[in-house]
């Protein structure tokens, strides 16, 4: 876990990044995923990726890492090709295969992540309809199966722990990123009615955004010493990959012995472990909210059957759209070659008889022809495609 940040890539980094690395392993496409726990690239290449291609890639993301650490790594990353591929991504969203099961941010990260290099220029077809496909799926599994009735997902534990130590209302609570997770953290604050609120994040477009859930304030990260306060609440979540809250920044931050609540809800941590051991600190960190999930995670396993069952459905489903866009995609010509057909006859083959007609018999002439071009551009490709689709699938 304590690697998996090296592999991070920084949002302001990623075009250039993941364009490298489209050039590089000549990738048709590339999306990135990072979350506090997971680093996954998804992209399209028309061969087998074998474990030289996965030490290759690594290596190119020049992690600072010593070589022989990435390669050591490589050999440990999953790797996974064609309807495996799909399989994971189906199980990702569902939080099968989350960290936490049953945890609903990630639907949310996926989305959001997919939506990002979309925007960047780096993904296409094949990662557009598989990312929609796994949205889908992961819908039907929270809403059909139980995997969600009992919250077990970072945000709603560390929200319970949290209030067990009952602080009121106006508790100074400060809150460092502005990511999902404290997102969502702020929006139990806001519905709890706590009314002194700071969010501190390295932009602060992004603070403001979280902070104004709660009508907290909003501030940079490198304000955090300053304005602080005199907090009750320290929540932290961020993508960093070293601690942000030192045991010096956090003294200075903490100048009394009041009790103090502090949150850390990364991966890796992003708050010292040396300030648990002060007494008038209570400590949650990942590790905490992994006991409190040991409670309740066998009543989610019960639902996985149930689970597996509807990703497998949505695997049969998904194979039939990427069929049925490849063959779109094979016949997108046959339109064009239509209205070629249909210029040249109008231009070239019938250009005297059309010049000898009034305004309205050509008009209506053009408009019987244009009726016609979409008549057999839209049923022919129609009944060409159930039959090719039909063939593909009974093979």
């Amino acid at each position: 876990m304590e690697t998996i940040g090296q592999f991070t890539i920084a949002e302001e980094a990623l075009k250039e990044k993941l364009n490298a690395l489209k050039a590089q392993f000549e990738l048709d496409e590339i999306m990135y995923l990072g979350t506090c726990n997971r680093v996954e690239f998804i992209f399209t290449v028309p061969h087998f990726v074998c474990p030289g291609f996965t030490q290759n890639f690594l290596l190119a993301l020049n992690t600072g890492l010593p070589e022989e650490q990435v390669k050591a790594i490589s050999k440990q990353a999953m790797r996974l090709n064609g309807d495996e591929t799909a399989d994971h991504i189906f199980r990702v969203a569902s939080s099968l295969d989350s960290l936490i099961i049953g945890e609903r941010e990630i639907i949310t990260q996926l989305r959001t992540s997919y939506e990002v290099c979309e925007k960047l220029g780096t993904t296409g077809d094949a990662i557009r309809l598989l990312i929609q496909s796994a949205i889908r799926i992961a819908k039907d599994v929270y809403t059909h199966t139980n995997l969600s009735k009992k919250p077990v997902s970072v945000v709603s534990i560390a929200w319970r722990l949290f209030q067990e130590q009952q602080l009121h209302h106006n508790a100074r609570i400060v809150l460092v990123g502005a990511g999902q997770t404290v997102r969502n953290f702020v929006k139990f604050l806001a519905e709890h009615n706590y009314n002194n609120v700071a969010v501190f994040n390295r932009s602060l477009d992004n603070a403001q955004s979280v902070a104004a859930i709660a009508n907290g304030s909003a501030h940079e990260l490198s304000a955090l010493k300053q304005e602080a306060g005199d907090f009750d609440a320290l929540v932290v979540c961020t993508w960093a990959t070293d601690y942000i809250v030192t045991e010096s920044l956090f003294h200075e931050m903490a100048s009394n012995d009041k009790k103090r609540v502090v949150i850390d809800i990364s991966l890796p941590a992003n708050v010292d472990p040396k300030i648990q051991e002060l007494e008038h600190v209570h400590w949650i960190d990942m590790q905490v909210i992994q006991e409190e999930v040991k409670r309740n995670i066998s009543y989610r396993e019960e639902a996985l059957e149930d689970c597996l069952k509807l990703i497998e459905q949505g695997k049969e489903e998904t194979r039939k759209i990427f069929q049925e866009r490849h063959i779109e995609r094979a016949m997108s010509q046959i339109p064009a070659t239509i209205r070629d057909i249909k210029n040249m006859a109008l231009d070239s083959v019938f250009q005297k008889e059309m010049a000898q007609l009034d305004p309205q018999s050509r008009e209506l002439i053009e408009k019987i022809i244009g009726y016609m071009e979409k008549k057999y551009i839209s049923v022919p490709m129609k009944m060409a495609k159930d039959v090719l689709l039909s063939a593909v699938q009974n093979n």
